[in-house]
């Protein structure tokens, strides 16, 4: 199976951590005692970042309301602290990352600091960068609302919906390499997001890299000599919540493929692979966003990117697709992403992605978990009829019903035996069919 290596330095580095890892969430567990959390460090998760081919220049920049909000120095919604090696000799280089952290610091809520180890090293031709989450962890439902039992979440999100510092006070929960080969790979370390034709911009790929860190990685993995694929942990037979939104074009989860197997490999080859994420969804106006699955596995991209061919250079939701060439840049994470992220357990700073209509712009759900009965109010008054769907993890409908809203009100009732778990509640008005979707826990 082919395999993403690190530099032995990196080795050690990973090593030493995953023991501190291992031994915070130890004490972690303590006191929980009906639940022992599980932690990993598997190798495939990783990102490799290949360079591209020139296809033109082309420029996404800073959403206007992160720029906004940088210019006049507001409090990012997260704290992300870097550790730099070997960026003395591209002293430009570390402004830039700088600029891709902030924007990402911009981008998600978390109450816990996000440490990266990031380092200039050697890589193997035509690779940009790589990088992924240090360490993997099971969550208990009970103290990290929103959490799923039995699922591998990276340290980053696991430590956000805990709000827990899982691994430390000096833990690294995201690893990231990148080319230091400059005759290779002619880095553009401009923050404008206007590299030239023949130059790479360093904000896009650091962007990239630390999306996957945050979590946009998937345990999918596929032996290119016996075509047998494996996604869940061998150890604990867990997944990563990536894992539980992805389904093929026939709506048939990756999950519900035997595991290792060869029809779970061909699956994962099977250039038919989507993110069923709902809040994803609706950001690709309600049409399931295509995951990066071609017939030849490549350990590194399939699996873990958007599709490339669906999200070309320069769409705003490009940020996350397997190549980049000269001459292109995002600076966006982009709706989709975000989506997913949200998808995923993470709060996207400002709020709730929302349609632009401005009925649902500020919809404000309770209680939240819930029992029996969910309330949701509207920004307004408006008399207008509303369909309301509870939708499980894996994008089955599970009720729904029409309703008229009261004085900017709407209930749904009768939840007493829904089964504990994680939903989302898509509101979709029936008068202009826009649509806005909300996570909810039942307990």
């Amino acid at each position: 199976m082919n395999k993403i290596t690190f530099s032995m330095n990196t080795f050690y580095k990973c090593f030493s951590l995953f023991t501190l890892i291992c031994v915070s969430a130890g004490a972690y567990a303590q006191g929980e005692s009906e639940f022992q959390p599980r932690t990993i460090n598997p190798s495939h998760p990783a990102c490799v970042y290949y360079a591209g081919e020139y296809t033109g220049r082309s420029s996404v920049p800073v959403s206007s309301d992160i720029a906004n909000r940088m210019s006049r120095g507001a409090t990012a919604c997260t704290t992300i602290n870097v550790n730099y090696s070997g960026f003395d000799a591209f002293p430009e280089a570390q402004a830039a990352f700088q600029y891709a952290v902030d924007i990402w610091a911009m981008s998600i809520e978390s109450p816990q600091q996000i440490t990266v180890s990031a380092s200039f090293a050697d890589l193997s031709p035509g690779t940009l960068g790589s990088a992924g989450a240090n360490g993997y962890t099971t969550l208990n439902p009970a103290t990290a609302p929103g959490a799923i039992a039995d699922t591998f979440y990276n340290i980053s999100l696991a430590e956000k919906l805990s709000n827990s510092n899982i691994n430390g006070t000096f833990g690294i929960e995201i690893l990231a390499q990148f080319n230091n080969d400059t005759s290779e790979i002619p880095w553009y370390f401009g923050t404008d997001a206007n590299p030239p034709s023949g130059q790479f911009d360093f904000v896009s790929v650091v962007l990239h890299e630390l999306g996957h860190g945050l979590g946009f990685a998937g345990f999918g993995s596929v032996d290119t000599q016996s075509g047998i694929g494996d996604i869940r942990d061998s150890g604990s037979g867990f997944a990563s919540i990536y894992d539980t939104f992805i389904e093929n074009g026939t709506a048939n989860p990756i999950l519900s493929f035997p595991d290792p197997s060869t029809e779970l490999g061909s699956e994962l080859t099977g250039n038919n692979l989507f993110c069923v994420g709902p809040i994803a969804t609706g950001q690709n106006g309600n049409i399931a966003p295509r995951i990066f699955a071609p017939n030849s596995w490549n350990q590194g991209s399939s699996y873990s990117h958007w599709n490339e061919s669906t999200f070309l250079a320069g769409d705003i939701n490009s940020l996350m697709t397997p190549q980049i060439g000269p001459g292109e840049a995002n600076h966006n994470p982009g709706p989709i992403t975000l989506g997913f992220f949200e998808d995923m357990g993470w709060s996207i700073c400002g709020g709730t992605l929302t349609v632009e209509d401005v009925s649902l712009a500020n919809v404000v759900v309770g209680p939240n978990p819930f029992k029996s009965s969910i309330s949701v109010q509207l920004s307004n008054a408006y008399a207008d009829e509303y369909q309301l769907d509870i939708i499980d993890i894996n994008g089955r409908i599970i009720t729904s019903e029409t309703q008229e809203a009261k004085a900017g009100e709407l209930t749904i009732s009768n939840l007493d035996n829904l089964t504990e778990a994680l939903y989302f509640l898509k509101i979709t008005n029936t008068t202009n069919g826009q649509s806005i979707t909300k996570k909810v826990v039942k307990i």
